[in-house]
């Protein structure tokens, strides 16, 4: 059997206690792209692609046996405009968990979820970006990856 190293972070899935109420603030004052989802056996739940990762919100009935945790992971969503993003965050009353800092690869900031997860914005450096387009060039990319992998 062959093993691999793991190179790629297909999904992050949140579970909640209210999905409806997560799902919402991540859509509207975040602005992620959460769309209703149902498929399998699973409860309805909100889901979409950012870049080639699966985000979605479940309810706690998608994973019983397993409950929620808070805190245990965090998150770290890429920005464009940092400030744009804190403007229109901040306009609906959203307070940020510290003011935007310059850490060098990126500037940040971070807020709280309404379930208490902590939540990174990074707007990231060119140098940053270089150093993405450099690993994609050299093949770590995962389109290029499962077209270079043997398939079943």
């Amino acid at each position: 059997m062959k093993s691999e190293k793991i190179e790629f972070l297909s999904a992050i899935l949140l579970v909640s206690k209210e999905p409806e109420r997560l799902a919402a603030f991540y859509r509207d004052v975040i602005g992620i792209p959460l769309e209703d989802e149902t498929h399998g056996e699973t409860f309805p739940h909100y889901g979409c692609e950012l870049g080639d990762l699966h985000f979605a919100i479940h309810p706690l009935e998608n994973f019983e046996g397993r409950g929620v945790g808070t805190g245990s992971v965090k998150l770290a969503f890429t920005v464009f405009d940092l400030e744009a993003f804190v403007a229109r965050v901040e306009k609906v009353g959203v307070k940020l968990a510290y003011p935007p800092k310059d850490l060098g690869f990126a500037k940040m900031t971070a807020l709280d979820d309404p379930d208490g997860n902590h939540v990174e914005f990074t707007q990231l450096s060119d140098g940053w970006f270089k150093h993405l387009e450099k690993r994609r060039e050299s093949g770590a990319d995962v389109i290029a990856r499962w077209k270079q992998s043997p398939r079943a």
